[in-house]
């Protein structure tokens, strides 16, 4: 059952990965210049959160032991929020680039509107 609970966990940073991945290269060419480093430790960060969860996925697929897995998978999930929080704040943005897009699609532009 554990096993299960793992493969679901992998599969979900895989997805978030691949998210991560997306939304940081939402971000403009200025702002991008504005904090280089923290933009490519972000896209960096996806790339690793996909990377972690496939492995995950086939460590598990091969029988091997979720525990070791386990200290692995809870690190790497942190890390896109912490570099994001990061970049957010030198960059003064109160949303990410994707939610910004997400709102005015859905005609939310404003916290008011909720």
């Amino acid at each position: 059952m554990i096993d299960i609970i793992y493969g679901l966990f992998s599969f979900v940073l895989v997805l978030g990965g691949g998210l991560v991945v997306y939304e940081s290269r939402c971000y403009t060419a200025e702002q991008r210049a504005r904090a280089p480093r923290l933009s490519r430790a972000y896209l960096g960060s996806g790339v690793l959160l996909v990377l972690v969860g496939v492995i995950g996925l086939l460590w598990i697929a091969i029988g091997r032991t979720v525990w070791t897995l386990n200290a692995v998978l809870v690190v790497v999930a942190a890390l896109p929020s912490l570099v994001q929080h990061l970049l957010h704040r030198r960059l003064n943005l109160e949303r990410s680039p994707l939610e910004t897009r997400l709102r005015s699609a859905i005609g939310r532009t404003t916290l008011d509107s909720e």
